[in-house]
């Protein structure tokens, strides 16, 4: 019955509900911060276009962009993609990027789109420095360098705490020898799904030399380096992580196709709503209605790029929504009433109207300045 009596309420009211943008669950995705020379206008759209190239990178995973004129047009005018920016120090520039007109941007390109949800890294490195081996901590600018790299590329990579617990368990030739039971077994304290392996050796010329590896899910990739001071070394190993992860989690481009949902166990209006807010802050839904409603089963229909398992296997990633029960059908997951954490991209619609991601925000530069911050800057580059 509450169905029914929310369903007219809505349509009486017309209801086309905007979710706000709420990003403090993917905190940086659609952010950039880039340094500037000074405060003026062409400082600002300089860093702009550094900005939207590193947020398009994160999202999709291509590094470098392809030269695609869609591309090539969007960098030229930044200001379309983003709607505040703000000075957090005189020569540091931090611009938030607007999720639906981004999202419509990398569709538009046909880049790959790389889900939000992403693993854990945990990173084990071994440095030889005249024939003695360690296990770099954190602090440490090797460490440093490649954490920072990691987060600007979407990635989170922890650190072993090297306390007595590892040191019994780890040792420098444990990871030089790249020991996977040992390594793995070791890695599980940290919540990790993807490990990092790095061994570097320090040459004649000061320089560090040696390779990283990763770990996934049963897959293994190396990169070879040379000749790298620490700083380049951790950037090309948070760089390689990344590449790795989105060349096996990203999702190619094809055009965005209706599927077929059940969704079961919604049994109050709070869960309604918290189930549609849900969907509303998947980024690889481009919008989603609800067909037909019986009892606490909803027929929902979602328009994605992914592939129908692929998006059963994304639906069930975080735990909100379980796999089909024995017997039930493939499509059918069932709602355990977690309030979402989600970033919320995009806008969805009253049942029975499809929702299409809002275009609206990539023809103009600026939203309402009464949303604006204070002590941000408003306005055209």
């Amino acid at each position: 019955m509450w169905f029914k009596v929310l369903i007219a309420v809505a349509a009486v009211f017309g209801s086309v509900l905007a979710v706000s943008a709420a990003l403090a669950a993917a905190p940086g995705f659609y952010e950039a911060e880039v340094a500037v020379a000074d405060q003026s206008a062409a400082a600002r759209r300089r860093a702009a276009r550094v900005g939207l190239d590193r947020v398009l990178v994160r999202l999709s995973g291509a590094a470098p962009l392809p030269a695609e004129p869609v591309l090539l047009e969007a960098l030229g005018q930044p200001q379309r993609y983003y709607d505040r920016y703000l000075f957090v120090a005189d020569d540091r520039l931090k611009l938030f990027f607007t999720p639906s007109a981004v999202l419509e941007l990398i569709d538009q390109a046909k880049l790959p789109l790389w889900p939000l949800r992403r693993p854990p890294a945990i990173a084990w490195l071994a440095l030889e420095r005249n024939g003695v081996r360690e296990i770099v901590r954190g602090g440490h600018p090797l460490a440093t360098a490649l954490v920072a790299e990691a987060r600007r590329r979407g990635v989170e990579v922890r650190l072993p705490l090297m306390d007595l617990r590892d040191q019994l368990r780890v040792q420098p030739a444990v990871v030089w020898g790249r020991s996977s039971l040992v390594l793995a077994e070791a890695s599980r304290r940290y919540g990790a799904e993807a490990v990092l392996l790095g061994r570097l050796r320090q040459d004649d010329r000061d320089g560090w030399s040696g390779e990283f590896a990763h770990w996934q899910r049963g897959d293994q990739f190396v990169l070879p380096v040379k000749s790298l001071d620490l700083v380049q070394a951790g950037a090309a190993g948070a760089d390689f992580l990344a590449n790795a992860m989105a060349s096996r989690d990203a999702i190619p481009w094809r055009p965005t196709k209706p599927r077929s949902l059940v969704v079961v166990g919604i049994a109050s209006p709070l869960q309604y709503g918290a189930l549609l807010r849900y969907f509303a802050g998947l980024e690889y839904l481009a919008g989603m209605a609800v067909v037909g409603l019986e009892q606490d089963r909803l027929d929902i229909q979602v328009n994605s790029r992914a592939e129908i398992s692929r998006l059963l296997t994304l639906l069930q990633a975080d735990g909100r929504l379980a796999g089909p029960a024995p017997g039930a059908p493939a499509n059918q997951l069932t709602w355990r009433g977690v309030e979402p954490d989600r970033p919320q991209a995009k806008h969805w619609m009253a049942p029975g109207a499809f929702a299409q991601l809002s275009s609206d925000r990539a023809g103009r530069g600026v939203d309402d300045p009464g949303s604006q911050p204070v002590g941000s800057s408003r306005g055209t580059p």
